[in-house]
């Protein structure tokens, strides 16, 4: 999408959430406002109903959206107007919520605030609403209610946030439905237990994810494919504690900054602390470390599939999105200067050459740069960030990858450029952060001889293509609606016996598809021919195989896809070389 139009549907999502508001007032006149922003796909705003017995729910959607409708013929345009801050107070009396977001706008009373009307609502807002509202405001549903602290604090009330969406046309307010529903169905929470893939127990702890068999087997072909894959590649691969002293963090520099987001301390009987890992980064250094290095050993590619931790806080866990135990594709590349676009450039298209055997051919870069209005959350100069910046736009030029910039969201050390990958039903995932870093290698003391005899710092470069397990697995999940390509299916094959006479020879079958390296299973229970193929499509077997008296009688097998494609008696020799031949070029079904 063009950016203008970009900029007009957030405007457009905006007005609306001023028309959510004005709706829920005019219905619950006892509600509190506090904010509504315009996010992605639409926009959502948050009321306090502490003056009633309940708040709205989506049984209540009907009522709101109409009472939208009704007040949107009168809202011509959006008229500003400036207040002082006693004024603008006045406009909430008793609201607490607004009347902190007053006194941090104004600076305490320095500055005066815009105030946005429409109709006959007015609120506190920076702008940035539709051109004719009660023309333009007609694509729009409320989707869904839920609780959220105010401003995110796990100490503050809890309010009542209701989402929507708005679009320009009605046949793009349908698609969007449409695309939702269909993610609905895709959600890896749901098609994860269906499927038997992991789990969350309460008793291991929130965010820490239980892989199961079937997801196991999930997780391991990606990481045995990985390591191959990195080893031809000219990786050396590493394995590092999941614990380590404090200091190695105060080094890093992760501490105090980063420990928020760090699991708390381990006192030990030694005086030291130690913490949970949060990254990989330092331990790698450790490695690169344990010997006077030459520039003739660079570039040294050191890759580990390791497991961090860090304490995300409740409101954010998120299935396998956003947990508190994590598996990363991680490796540290300590290179020249002069090196370094190139090592770069390869990072990219290791992404690239991952992704096209994934089958995800829509995805983008995201130039991460830090803000100049925030320096303080930065560290180091103003000359490493501007080299690192334009080593990594060199890098980012040579390949043919659309890039956008975000102000703001770079690590405390320098600008990163993030894989954003797209599903199969348009949702986007941010999955792989890769940097280019001038800063570690000096707060480290690493150093590699040169040419000259010279003693330099090593560029380092962070990359992670697969992102982590957990992560890397739900988009997978739901991209594939659960039906994996056959490498990565858990149960490749289902043999099916049509009768309890045909069970020997079905176990029989198993066995040689499990000796080609094939996973298979027999249904060895008393269900007709239709329920068991039934409930092979609903685990999503790549394969069904059916086995009567007369494929016993030939010594054949009748095949079927699980699209429900039957391919009819074949000789059990034939179809191992076929399938044989799918998993190890890793076809995308």
């Amino acid at each position: 999408m063009k950016l203008d139009n970009q900029e007009q549907l957030e405007a457009l999502r905006h007005s609306t959430a001023h028309l959510l508001a004005a709706a829920v007032m005019e219905l619950w006149p006892k509600a509190k406002r506090t904010i509504g922003p315009a996010i992605e796909d639409g926009f959502y705003y948050d009321f306090d109903f502490a003056g009633y017995k309940s708040p709205p729910g989506e049984a209540d959607f009907p009522k709101i959206e109409a009472k939208m409708r009704e007040l949107v013929k009168d809202w011509k345009d959006f008229k500003r107007e400036e207040l002082t801050i006693s004024e603008a107070k006045a406009r909430y009396p008793g609201n607490s919520f607004k009347h902190e977001l007053i006194e941090e706008f104004s600076e305490g009373g320095k500055k005066k605030l815009s105030f946005y009307t429409s109709g006959n609502y007015s609120d506190l807002c920076k702008g940035g609403h539709i051109s004719e509202p009660s023309k333009k405001l007609k694509y729009f549903k409320l989707l869904s209610v839920a609780g959220a602290y105010w401003r995110g604090d796990e100490t503050k009330p809890v309010l009542t946030r209701i989402y929507g969406t708005a679009w320009f046309s009605q046949k793009e307010l349908d698609e969007y439905i449409r695309r939702r529903e269909e993610a609905k169905k895709r959600d890896h929470r749901k098609l994860g237990k269906e499927l038997g893939l992991f789990l969350i127990s309460e008793d291991v702890g929130p965010g820490l994810i239980l892989w199961q068999p079937k997801g196991n087997i999930i997780k391991e072909e990606l990481e045995n494919w990985a390591k191959q894959a990195e080893k031809s590649w000219g990786y050396q691969r590493v394995t590092t504690p999941n614990i380590t002293k404090a200091g190695l963090y105060y080094t890093s520099g992760h501490l105090p900054y980063y420990q928020k987001d760090m699991y708390p301390p381990m006192k030990l009987d030694d005086g030291e602390e130690y913490f949970l890992k949060p990254m990989n980064c330092p331990h790698h250094h450790q490695i690169y470390k344990a010997k006077p290095r030459s520039y003739r050993e660079l570039p040294l590619r050191l890759a580990e599939f390791g497991t961090c931790y860090r304490y995300e806080s409740s409101g954010e866990l998120f299935g396998l999105m956003r947990v508190r135990g994590f598996t990363q594709n991680d490796s540290h590349i300590y290179c020249t200067k002069e090196q370094a676009v190139d090592e770069f450039v390869a990072v990219m298209k290791l992404h690239e050459y991952y992704y096209r055997t994934l089958g995800i051919n829509e995805y983008h870069l995201e130039l991460a740069l830090r803000d100049p209005k925030d320096s303080g959350k930065y560290h180091g100069d103003d000359k490493m960030w501007a080299l690192a910046e334009k080593l990594m736009r060199q890098a980012a030029s040579k390949v043919d990858i659309p890039m956008v910039e975000s102000i703001g969201n770079a690590a405390f050390y320098g600008p990163k450029i993030d894989f954003i990958i797209h599903s199969s039903i348009g949702r986007e995932f941010a999955i792989s952060t890769n940097q280019i870093d001038l800063y570690m290698g000096q707060r480290f003391k690493l150093t590699y001889t040169d040419r000259d005899g010279s003693e330099k710092t090593p560029v380092i470069i962070h990359r992670a293509p697969l992102g982590s397990h957990e992560r890397f697995i739900g988009f997978l999940i739901e991209h594939f609606g659960g039906a994996f390509p056959t490498w990565l299916t858990p149960v490749q094959v289902k043999v099916l016996p049509v009768t309890d006479r045909q069970l020997a020879y079905a176990k029989l079958v198993t066995k040689q598809l499990d000796e080609a390296n094939v996973r298979a299973e027999v249904d060895e229970g008393n269900e007709t021919l239709s329920a068991k193929i039934r409930d092979a499509q609903l685990e999503k077997v790549a394969y069904m195989l059916i086995v009567g008296d007369k494929e016993e009688k030939e010594k054949t097998v009748t095949e079927r896809r699980r699209s429900g494609k039957d391919f009819g008696a074949q000789p059990l020799k034939k179809f191992i070389e076929s399938i044989r031949k799918e998993i190890e070029e890793k076809t995308i079904n």
